[in-house]
């Protein structure tokens, strides 16, 4: 649990000494890489071992059963979430309305407590 914890400790550390620098921006590319390989040698680990070769379609059936049901409840509660919490909101309006460049022509140019562009 220690190496794991220091792994992710100097990720951590290197993301944020590099931020502001273009190693930061290809990440992503490495990332998805790395993953790709892991789970092709996840896949070379698992057709290797009989145990789980021999009880495959028991296991792919709870596997599926599993699958669908989290990606349905998901769905479901995301669906709900956004109906709940952002399906009735409105668009915010701009920073520069036509009413604030209005209000100024008409105090002199002068900003006022009811503009909100500053000049």
């Amino acid at each position: 649990m220690i190496p794991i914890l220091l792994c992710i400790t100097s990720g951590i550390l290197t993301g944020y000494l590099f931020r502001k620098t273009g190693f930061v921006k290809h990440t992503g590319i490495l990332l998805s890489l790395v993953i790709m390989l892991l789970l092709f040698f996840l896949g070379v680990s698992v057709g290797n071992n009989e145990q789980i070769i021999d009880n495959f379609a028991s296991i792919g059936l709870e596997a599926f059963i599993l699958t669908a049901g989290g990606t349905l409840g998901s769905i479901l509660c995301a669906k709900w979430v956004f109906e709940r919490f952002f399906a009735g909101r409105k668009s915010r309006p701009e920073k520069n309305t036509q009413k604030d460049f209005v209000h100024q022509e008409t105090c002199g140019g002068v900003a006022t407590k009811e503009s909100k562009t500053p000049l």
